[in-house]
């Protein structure tokens, strides 16, 4: 297995950790596949079973920056944990689109707000997080919750890409951004929007004619990186004001601060010039339109290969 993905795969269950304290402590791999969540001064049991791949459907083609495709009903508007549970939680053993995003929300609730935050909030931006966080959990803990959906999508990530254990050191991170191109996984994509510019690790090359020519060549794994995280949005929703997403992704590095009623695409806004969101438009059509290709490229080269 190339070097990287050692680590990757030990942080795996924390790749998608929140900057600062404004949510839970990074979750730890677990082994128990059945966990307790304490509503309250009550208890309930749910249980998680170990997650098996299912393919995902065809990303939608066509859509805007971070338009609301969201055909599955993932994330909805106004969603707060408990509508996600009743919706996703009995979907994350065959369906990896649903443990992500049980992931993420369980990540939220893992640790209980604190109740001297509007004392204690250091930013705007975090006041902003931790009044939406006490509206989304209302007053859930999922701390064993979040352990298991962690340790669920690590085995989730070891069984689709089990062959990269036979590629060699040389194959590095290239491996990741290839398999961005080959599926729409969501785990893959959030995982390649965190290495696009990790110091020492080789620099993905998609997009690179979008920039040449422009003062704006070195950010092109900033621009690498929302192309993909408004893909997920397209895909899963959750973007929009006050959305599950959208916080999440507010107070990570690079933060874009927290703001109420702002969606991921407000945020954007306020980082981005139009002529690089117009770049970073054109670096996401050319992630779906490769992946448009390798599929049809794949079905083309199916019939054969199973009368072989």
């Amino acid at each position: 297995m190339p070097w990287f993905l050692a680590p990757c795969l030990l942080s795996l269950a924390v790749l998608f950790r929140l900057a600062g304290q404004a949510i839970a402590d990074p979750a730890r791999s677990a082994s128990t596949p059945a966990v307790d969540s304490h509503h309250g001064s009550g208890e309930a049991t749910r249980p998680i079973a170990s997650a098996r791949r299912q393919t995902a459907p065809p990303a939608a083609r066509g859509h805007g920056f971070s338009g609301h495709l969201n055909p599955d009903g993932y994330l909805l508007p106004s969603d707060d944990f408990s509508a996600i549970e009743r919706r996703l939680a009995d979907r994350v053993t065959y369906d990896e689109r649903a443990l992500f995003v049980m992931y993420h929300a369980a990540g939220v609730c893992s640790t209980p707000v604190k109740p001297d935050w509007r004392k204690t909030a250091r930013s705007e931006s975090g006041r902003t997080f931790s009044a939406w966080k006490e509206s989304f959990c209302h007053g859930i803990t999922t701390h064993d919750e979040s352990l298991a959906y962690a340790a669920m999508t690590l085995e989730s990530f070891q069984k689709r890409h089990e062959d990269w254990n036979d590629k060699s050191d040389e194959d590095g991170n290239h491996l990741i951004f290839e398999a961005v191109l080959d599926s729409d996984s969501p785990e893959d994509s959030a995982l390649a929007a965190d290495m696009v510019d990790v110091p020492g690790l080789d620099k993905w090359a998609l997009g690179l004619q979008d920039v040449e020519g422009t003062t704006h060549v070195a950010r092109l794994p900033r621009y690498q990186q929302v192309a993909l995280q408004g893909i997920q949005c397209s895909e899963l929703g959750g973007c929009g004001p006050n959305d599950l997403m959208t916080l999440w992704l507010c107070v990570r590095t690079p933060a874009l601060g927290c703001q109420a009623g702002a969606s991921l695409d407000d945020l954007w806004a306020n980082e981005f010039a139009p002529d690089e969101i117009a770049i970073i438009a054109r670096i996401q059509q050319r992630i779906l339109d490769e992946r448009s290709r390798r599929l049809a490229a794949g079905a083309s080269t199916a019939p054969r290969d199973a009368a072989r």
